[in-house]
C-alpha cells in the first residue's frame, strides 16, 4: 500500500506551529526572585598582622574563595552556573613615611575576585549577575582604620556629600564601617585587618528596572555580601 506523503499545506501549519511554541516558551514569565539573608559559613579570615605594619602579600587570602556558592545561595537561593575571574591587585607603600618590609609590596594575582553567577530571567544568559571582591588593605587594625577614614573623608569632600555619590553607612552591616562610593552598587568597607571593595550587578527581571536597580542590587544582595565577609573576618 503507498505511502501517503503531508502536503505542502500540512507542513506549513506544523511550522507554524512549532515557531508559536517555541516563541510561546521564550515569553514565558521566569519564576519570583528570591532574596533572603546572609548566612556565613566558610572559614574564619584569619590574617595575623605584626603591630604597625602589613601582611606579607604571600598571605593574602584568595579573595576567589572568600564567598562560597553557598553562601551566595544563601542570599540568593536560584543563583546557578557559578564562574570565578581573579583581579589583579597592586600593593603600593602603605606608609610612605616608613620603609615597607620584604613582601608588602608587590602584584597580588587574586587580590581580587569576580564571580559570576545566574539568576531567573525572561531573556536565558548563563551570567547575568556578578559579585566583585577586591581587598584594598590588609594590615594592623589600627592602620587599616586610619587609612580607611582618611579615605571616607575624601571621598565625601570629592562627593559634596551627594548621596548618589557617597553614603556614610558606619557599622549599619556588622562591620567597622562602609561607605559607598561613586554609584550606589560600589561599597568600601573595614574589618579588623581588611579593607575591602563589593561591588556588582545583575540584569535579572527581578531585580527592578532601571535607574532602581543598581540600589535594588546594592540593598538586597551586596549588603548581604558585606555582611557575610565581615562575619568571617578575626
Amino acid at each position: 500500500m503507498p505511502t501517503m506523503k503531508p502536503s505542502r499545506g500540512v507542513l506549513a501549519v506544523a511550522a507554524v506551529a512549532s515557531a508559536a511554541a517555541v516563541l510561546a516558551g521564550c515569553s514565558s514569565e521566569p519564576p519570583a526572585l528570591k532574596f533572603e539573608s546572609a548566612k556565613p559559613s566558610g572559614a574564619k579570615l584569619e590574617a595575623r598582622p605584626p603591630a604597625g605594619g602589613s601582611v606579607p602579600l604571600a598571605q593574602w587570602p584568595n579573595a576567589c574563595e572568600v564567598l562560597g556558592d553557598e553562601e551566595v545561595r544563601a542570599i540568593l537561593p536560584q543563583a546557578k552556573d557559578f564562574q570565578r575571574t581573579p583581579i589583579k591587585v597592586t600593593v603600593i607603600n602603605f606608609n610612605p613615611l616608613a620603609t615597607s618590609d620584604p613582601g608588602t609590596t608587590g602584584d597580588v594575582p587574586a587580590g581580587g575576585c569576580k564571580t559570576e553567577f545566574g539568576l531567573p530571567a525572561k531573556y536565558k544568559g548563563k551570567h547575568n549577575s556578578s559579585v566583585r571582591i577586591v581587598f584594598k588593605t590588609v594590615a594592623d587594625p589600627a592602620l587599616v582604620a586610619n587609612a580607611y577614614a582618611e579615605d571616607r573623608d575624601e571621598e565625601a569632600k570629592r562627593s559634596g556629600q551627594d548621596t548618589k555619590k557617597f553614603r556614610d553607612l558606619g557599622n549599619s552591616l556588622g562591620t567597622a564601617g562602609c561607605y559607598t562610593r561613586g554609584t550606589t552598587t560600589t561599597m568600601i568597607c573595614h574589618q579588623g585587618p581588611y579593607q575591602f571593595e563589593v561591588s556588582g550587578s545583575s540584569t535579572a527581571d527581578g531585580v527592578g528596572k532601571y535607574p532602581e536597580t543598581e540600589e535594588n542590587w546594592r540593598e538586597k544582595v551586596l549588603t548581604q555580601v558585606v555582611r557575610t565577609l565581615g562575619a568571617r573576618m578575626a
